[in-house]
């Protein structure tokens, strides 16, 4: 298995979960409010298993410095890999896992065009568009997408702040002296 794909497979892992906890907890049903701000939680995963990743791509070769180019590569990758990953477990997660996210989202979002000042036809177009934006099908193709916009930004940064190469470990006292 490749290094990208690796750290891949562990940032699609690390989705999972930070999914599967917002949902058990009710962030993602009757506290969907709140857990619209935890979520946010998934860009600091991202850029910590980007930075491990960039990182242990950088030290499979110490002795051929990777270019700038080559780390922002390694990371947009990564990336890519775990968008489509992730894509698959977002269709599951929404057809069969929360089921009724669309209802807790239409209710939350409701309640704010209302308080908006939003007219009934207005809120009913706008809740149709909602209901077509949050179903299954769509939430999978949009996963991907973002997932490599926010790794490429993401990546952007870590890759310059990486070095080409790795430093090595300093010396030990000298045993002669």
């Amino acid at each position: 298995m490749s290094t990208r794909f690796f750290y891949a497979l562990v940032m699609t892992i690390a989705t999972v979960v930070l999914q599967l906890t917002m949902f058990f907890t009710g962030l993602q049903t009757e506290h969907l409010a709140t857990g619209q701000y935890v979520q946010w939680l998934g860009i600091a995963i991202q850029a910590v298993v980007l930075w491990l990743g960039i990182r242990a791509v950088r030290d499979e070769k110490p002795d051929r410095p990777l270019t700038y180019g080559q780390r922002l590569g390694a990371g947009v990758l990564i990336s890519l890999y775990s968008g489509l990953m992730s894509a698959v477990y977002t269709f599951l997660h929404f057809k069969f896992i929360n089921v009724n996210f669309a209802e807790y989202m239409i209710e939350m979002l409701r309640a704010k065009w209302a308080a908006a000042g939003l007219a009934e036809s207005q809120m009913a177009q706008a809740e149709k568009m909602t209901r077509m934006m949050i179903s299954p099908g769509v939430q999978a193709m949009l996963v991907p997408v973002f997932t490599v916009i926010t790794g490429t930004i993401l990546s952007l940064v870590i890759a310059a702040l990486l070095d080409a190469t790795r430093r090595p470990a300093p010396a030990g006292p000298d045993p002669a002296a």
